[in-house]
């Protein structure tokens, strides 16, 4: 039983994974591999129905306001007030899991990774938005 929970728990999207992202490292070249698909994967739960998904335009708004940031502390907030703006519990629910992803970046000063995420997010985001 035990092996069984662990492989549960290695399918799941988490901090942890995301902030050991590290692109240039072909050491990681699996763990990169398998947050790619794992994004992928909750991109296109997120992106299913239209209507209850962020807007291609909103999630593009977070990476700007992230990446133009000289400090990325202070767009914690700016996140906080999006997520607060959002009517659908799908778009309340990313925003809040990319706010704690900051959050957490910040903490263990990992926020150039933070930002290389994002972009990938962003391009999941995109792929299976037009579908």
């Amino acid at each position: 039983m035990e092996p069984k929970k662990k492989n549960e728990q290695d399918a799941k999207l988490n901090f942890d994974l995301i902030l050991a992202y590290s692109p240039a490292d072909t050491n990681k070249a699996l763990d990169t591999l398998k947050l790619n698909k794992l994004t992928a994967k909750m991109m296109e739960e997120h992106c299913a129905n239209k209507n209850e998904a962020l807007s291609y335009s909103q999630i593009r708004n977070v990476l700007q306001e992230v990446k133009n940031s000289k400090n990325l502390g202070a767009s914690l907030p700016k996140l906080a007030y999006m997520e607060a703006r959002q009517e659908k519990s799908k778009q309340k629910d990313l925003l809040k899991f990319i706010r704690e992803l900051l959050e957490k970046s910040i903490e263990e000063n990992k926020t150039q990774t933070f930002i290389q995420y994002m972009d990938t997010l962003v391009a999941y985001h995109k792929y299976y938005s037009t579908k």
